[in-house]
Parts: C-alpha cells; structure tokens; sequence
C-alpha cells in the first residue's frame, strides 16, 4: 500500500492515532527506556501485528512521532519564499502569521511538546527543536539587515540570545498548561523580538 493510500485510509490513520496518543502517555507516566511494545499495543488495545505492520520497533515509532512533529513546526514557522524586509512587522500587537501557526500548533499537539520538552522526554528533543527556531530566526535576521557592519553585536550572538528566549517561552507556556491564547502568546514574543531588535539593529533606512 501506499503513503498516499495509508494517509487518506481513516482506518488506517485511527490506528496510527492510537498507537501514537497512546505512545506519547507512556512516555510520560515512566519515560521511553522503560516502554515495551507490549505497553503500547495493550495501551491502543490493538494486536502485535498491528503494531509491527507500521513501524519496526519502539525505536522506529518514536523516530517517525518525532521527525512528523518536527517537520510540521518548521512548516507552521517558516516564512513564505518571496518575504521581503517590507514585510517585517511595524506594529507589535499584530504578530506575523507565523509566529500565530507555531503556537497554534503546539496547541494542538500539546501533549507531545509538554512530555518531550519535560523531564520524561527525549534527550535532544530540545536541541532539535531550538535548530529549527534558530535557523528560521537566522534567515530573518538576514533579510531585516542583511549587511554584518549594521548589526550592534555579532548576529550569531544576537540569533542565540533570541533563539533561547523564543523557546523559553514557548516552555513556559506549556509549562504553565496553555494559560493564553496562541494569538497573545505570538503578540507577546513579537514584542520581545521588537524590544530587541532596537538595540541590535543601527539604523538602516
């Protein structure tokens, strides 16, 4: 069978749920080292077979839980192909859509982001998700000030320095069980990269 066909299989696509919800519950009552495939299959209530028909073992399971997750935090966040410095925002109560999609994914995904950033998660999960957010703030240093000799401090301390706030406060949040909304959660951190960008960037108009 197919991607395509296990994608648009409702069955199919059930199964997996399951097997991931009920995954990603173990991994938070006793981490993933002590997880057996027996723990997930009695969890989702399926049969071994099910299991072993799409993923190899508990290694396979929570490489594609992980790679999936990840790879729709970098579409939520990225920015479009042809954005261009005019496009940056002026005024810091209305977010770019972006910084909405991020938090509006996590909100949907609550669960996993809360386990796997805590103290149960995957070691690294962190590091991977802090490369993604570092990367895209990266490119949009680049397209607000594109010439080294205008930024104030050297632009890969800037990147980090902003990058590790953009993750605190996507933990705090999770921490703290979603407390606001993903629009004021966006609105609050595009404040804080405006506050800084003040100070980071010389003037350039």
């Amino acid at each position: 069978m197919s991607n395509n066909s296990i994608h648009n299989d409702p069955r199919i696509k059930r199964t997996l749920n399951l097997i991931r919800d009920a995954f990603i519950s173990l991994m938070d009552e006793k981490g993933f080292d002590q997880i057996t495939v027996q723990d997930i299959t009695k969890r989702a209530e399926i049969n071994r077979a099910t299991f072993y028909r799409h993923y190899q073992d508990k290694y396979d399971l929570l490489e594609k839980i992980v790679d999936g997750m990840l790879n729709q935090f970098q579409s939520a966040f990225q920015l479009p192909s042809d954005f261009e410095v005019h496009h940056f925002v002026k005024d810091y109560d209305t977010p770019p859509d972006s910084f909405i999609r991020q938090f509006e994914h996590i909100a949907n995904h609550f669960q996993f982001y809360k386990i796997m950033l805590g103290p149960n998660g995957l070691p690294g999960f962190s590091c991977r998700l802090e490369t993604i957010i570092r990367d895209s703030l990266y490119r949009r240093s680049m397209i607000a000030q594109p010439i080294d000799n205008q930024v104030v401090i050297p632009r890969e301390i800037i990147v980090r320095y902003v990058t590790s706030s953009h993750l605190g406060i996507i933990m705090f949040w999770l921490e703290n069980d979603m407390p606001y909304t993903p629009k004021y959660m966006a609105t609050q951190l595009i404040r804080l990269h405006g506050f800084g960008s003040t100070y980071f960037f010389k003037d350039h108009a």
